[in-house]
């Protein structure tokens, strides 16, 4: 004859059976909090390593504009030790940039392009009759971003043909 269970036994089963469920969600839920705990600390990392590229660019970056400057006085006739220096100097300048590109920056701001308060800085204006109104008619220092983001905005004197004030 077969064995039946007895009320006392049925309850305990089922009992063991909603206990081994609450087991099972509590810990599915903890997996659950531990992958999204791993996919905010890694958000977390990479935007401290963006501020962090960020912001030594924008030291390479001045200096870089140091190059820049000193290279606008090089005299007209150098001698031949001077050229060896100044392709020397060159040289390093150019280790910069390559650095910068590396880091994900790319320079933009040039001359005959049209201003943008969002890119550029106006830090000066000009009227040049032969450019339109608000062209960049010189770029004192280039501007820099990273990706789409603006880590210095370019340095610009604009062309104003209405003389009204920035």
């Amino acid at each position: 004859m077969p064995m039946t269970m007895s009320d006392e036994e049925k309850i305990e089963e089922h009992s063991a059976c909603q206990k081994c469920e609450e087991y099972l969600t509590g810990w599915k839920r903890a997996l659950a909090d531990y992958d999204n705990l791993k996919k905010d600390l890694a958000k977390e990392r990479a935007a401290i390593r963006d501020g962090t590229k960020e912001m030594l660019a924008y030291d390479l970056i001045e200096s870089v504009d140091h190059f820049d400057q000193a290279l606008k006085h090089k005299p007209e006739s150098l001698s031949p030790e001077t050229e060896k220096w100044l392709a020397g100097i060159l040289h390093v300048r150019q280790g910069l940039e390559v650095v910068l590109k590396n880091l994900g920056l790319e320079s933009f701001g040039e001359t005959a392009e049209m201003f943008d308060s969002k890119q550029c800085e106006a830090v000066g204006e000009k009227t040049d009759e032969s450019a339109l109104d608000n062209q960049i008619l010189q770029v004192v220092h280039r501007g820099w971003r990273m990706g789409e983001r603006i880590v210095r905005p370019a340095k610009v004197i604009i062309n104003s043909l209405n003389s009204k004030p920035l």
